[in-house]
């Protein structure tokens, strides 16, 4: 495990693990070559990112998971993890075969887990679909615009979401930082929330005055009802930040890594149902697109600008 991540993010790191080998026990599929004209046995290990509650994401995820059970003819296990960090852990120990991670997740695990990029959402034109990081505030902390929170800083209480989230931590500190306010000193408190409904919670119950959360989270908690306008308000958005990857640990088979690729590009056309149950969390994913490493170095670039890298 990597020490000086852990000093830095400062999260219950040992904790975790222990939940994610408990979840996918031991062993990992045999990934030796067979062709893709062959019925390929064996058990894909797939993790996913703690962006909303653990059994609504595995609710979403289930009829993903059959899709690619027939798809692959292979079995498939998943599960959540407590952070971003416990699924770098879990592919760096050859745990999972497969992730769903965030843009700065994903990055990290390219460094630290060799982590391979393989498939984005897409647009209906073909190209990566973007989102975007929003700052909110309620209408009792006073802060009205990011002015307001810049110029208050020593006063204000603010949640990230987990330090390896993009939209919920990287792009929204960075912006900080730009502007001469550094959340770790200058807030008056400064916490994780765990994950992207947690921090717009946070926000929303006065926990905290403001805090992070990508837009798509935010128009989630309005259309559930777990919120309104009127109680969780937009003062800042990022600029376009390139959709989640899907990654594969990058020793497994190339053929098998081809295999999983093509079957989530033809997901949109073989199982429409299974697609939109999952990715409805993006509101408008047309399709997957084939990606690799280098949709991401704009994200590389801004986590090496504040020393994560």
């Amino acid at each position: 495990m990597d020490i000086m991540l852990v000093k830095r993010f400062g999260i219950g790191v040992a904790l975790a693990m222990l939940i994610v080998f408990s979840v996918t026990s031991s062993g990992c599929i045999d990934s030796k070559a067979k062709s893709s004209d062959e019925e390929v046995i064996g058990t894909l290990k797939i993790g996913l990112i703690p962006t909303e509650d653990q059994i609504e994401i595995l609710r979403k995820f289930g009829p993903v998971q059959e899709y690619l059970e027939t798809e692959l003819g292979m079995s498939i296990e998943t599960f959540t993890a407590t952070d971003y960090t416990s699924v770098i852990e879990a592919m760096r120990a050859d745990k999972i075969d497969i992730a769903f991670f965030g843009p700065f997740s994903y990055v990290l695990a390219a460094e630290q887990a060799e982590a391979e990029a393989i498939i984005t959402g897409g647009t209906e034109t073909g190209d990566v679909a973007t989102y975007h990081s929003c700052i909110i505030t309620h209408p009792d902390s006073g802060i009205t615009c990011i002015e307001d929170l810049l110029a208050n800083a020593s006063e204000t209480t603010f949640s990230f979401v987990d330090p390896a989230s993009t939209s919920g931590n990287l792009i929204p500190r960075g912006y900080l930082l730009s502007m001469g306010v550094d959340p770790d000193t200058d807030f008056k408190t400064c916490m994780f929330a765990g994950g992207h409904d947690a921090s717009g919670l946070a926000v929303r119950s006065g926990n905290v005055d403001a805090g992070a959360i990508y837009d798509i989270g935010y128009n989630r908690l309005i259309e559930s009802g777990a919120a309104t306008t009127e109680d969780l308000i937009v003062i800042w958005t990022s600029d376009p930040i390139p959709k989640s990857p899907i990654a594969v640990r990058g020793d497994l088979d190339p053929a098998l890594k081809k295999r999983i690729q093509q079957a989530f590009v033809d997901m949109p056309e073989k199982d429409p149902e299974a697609m939109k149950a999952f990715e409805s969390k993006w509101e408008k994913n047309e399709m997957y697109v084939a990606i690799d490493d280098s949709t991401y170095e704009y994200v590389r670039g801004i986590g090496r600008s504040l020393g994560y890298i």
